[in-house]
């Protein structure tokens, strides 16, 4: 199992990548709470405001993040990066300055011009790791993300109420500067950028249906993910058991993270269709539990499946992505999750406030279990329509990215 790991991380550049990684995940994850506080604590106005801003964030994150994706595939990472950090800097060093609607509007600004942390090391780990050790990768990215998410929101609230919002708000600012400036300085090779005065690859080129597939499947992983800590953070609240909710996240994300190990550490690991469908339906039976200990309990056999199912995802959309469009791909997977957390956390918390939480987990789980059997069907189709046709025609063929037969390919798109 060790030595699954210890091959990974001989090949040059991927502690270094991992690590920058993980540092730029911490503010990433982090920055929904330090906006909110900022516009309590600082502008004397409620969490609906606050979470207001955070939201207009989150929505120029989700269109950025495939722009970003194609500028990477275009310009490369210094080009990209070095206008991003420009516009960074201003952000953070003249928003917690603005009346609040200028900050609403800001944030969305903001948004657009955050730095893909999560895109990049994706599309670095595709471009630096051996096919042998893909998955592997794709699962240590997803443990990094669940390391952040424990710390990255703690790290923003600490601040807050022990300091200051403003203290938080130029701390999470240096944080992300400095993270940028680092992947400057080690510039991880993401492929080949393709040259400004060529020819532009349109979405036919890479937004295949099997990638619609994968940004499918994407989707319902998310859905499952953010519902369930909708679902959960309500169930406790129903049951005044809210005081139990720390402990409950601290679980779900070490489960997560131990997910993550023992699929990276598979030879054969199960397909991203597998992962997905059965984190859904491992989700419905969660609103049994009327106790925080049994609601802990229960929720373990799904948490030990986001990692894999995030991993499986992403390693999924990378291979089916030509080389020239691996950036705007991965992009679009950024968007995809958002998607997923913009239908799960208003899915789940409308079912319980009508059904309650047997309901509520009930649903999302059932979604998110039917649109990855969906997915699955409708990849079988478009696999078994490639295979009657000459290559090239309508398919994913081989050399523009498709999984090829043996080795990892199990854990992309195989059924």
């Amino acid at each position: 199992m060790f030595s699954t790991y210890r091959r990974l991380f001989c090949e040059p550049g991927i502690r270094p990548l991992v690590a920058i990684g993980l540092l730029a995940k911490l503010p990433g994850l982090g920055i929904s709470s330090v906006l909110i506080l900022h516009v309590v604590g600082n502008l004397d106005l409620g969490f609906g405001a606050g979470s207001l801003v955070a939201a207009s964030w989150t929505a120029g994150g989700g269109l950025g993040a495939p722009l970003q994706g194609r500028g990477l595939d275009r310009y490369g990472l210094r080009r990209v990066f070095g206008l991003l950090v420009l516009a960074q800097a201003l952000f953070w060093g003249t928003a917690h300055l603005l009346p609040y609607p200028a900050l609403l509007a800001a944030a969305f600004l903001g948004g657009l011009t955050a730095l893909p942390a999560f895109t990049v090391i994706r599309l670095a780990l595709a471009d630096m790791v051996g096919e042998e050790n893909r998955h592997t990768a794709y699962a240590v990215e997803a443990i990094t993300t669940d390391i952040a998410y424990m710390a990255g929101p703690s790290t923003g609230i600490l601040l807050a109420s022990t300091a200051s919002p403003t203290v938080a708000f130029t701390v999470m600012g240096a944080m992300l500067l400095a993270v940028g400036a680092a992947y400057l300085l080690l510039d991880p090779p993401l492929g080949q950028a393709r040259p400004a005065e060529g020819p532009r690859p349109g979405p036919r080129g890479w937004l295949t249906g099997r990638m619609l597939c994968a940004l499918g499947i994407t989707v319902a992983t998310s859905i499952a993910v953010i519902g369930f800590e909708v679902a959960a953070i309500g169930t406790l609240q129903r049951y005044d058991q809210l005081m139990w909710s720390w402990l409950l996240l601290v679980l779900a994300g070490t489960a997560s993270v131990a997910g993550g190990f023992l699929y990276g550490a598979m030879r054969k690991p199960p397909s991203v269709f597998v992962a997905g469908a059965a984190l859904g339906l491992l989700c419905m039976p969660i609103g049994l539990a009327t106790e925080w200990y049994w609601l802990c309990l229960i929720a373990l056999p799904a948490n030990l499946l986001v990692a894999p199912a995030l991993s499986a995802s992403a390693s999924a959309v990378s291979r089916l992505a030509p080389d020239d469009s691996k950036g705007v791909a991965m992009g679009s997977y950024a968007g995809a999750l958002l998607v997923g957390n913009v239908i799960g956390s208003p899915l789940a918390g409308t079912a319980l406030e009508l059904g309650g939480p047997a309901v509520s987990f009930a649903v999302l789980g059932a979604v998110a279990a039917a649109l990855a059997g969906l997915a699955h069907l409708c990849d079988l189709r478009l696999r078994s329509r490639q295979n009657d046709l000459p290559a090239g025609r309508d398919g994913q063929p081989e050399a523009s990215g498709a999984p090829q037969d043996g080795g990892n390919a199990r854990a992309t798109m195989a059924g």
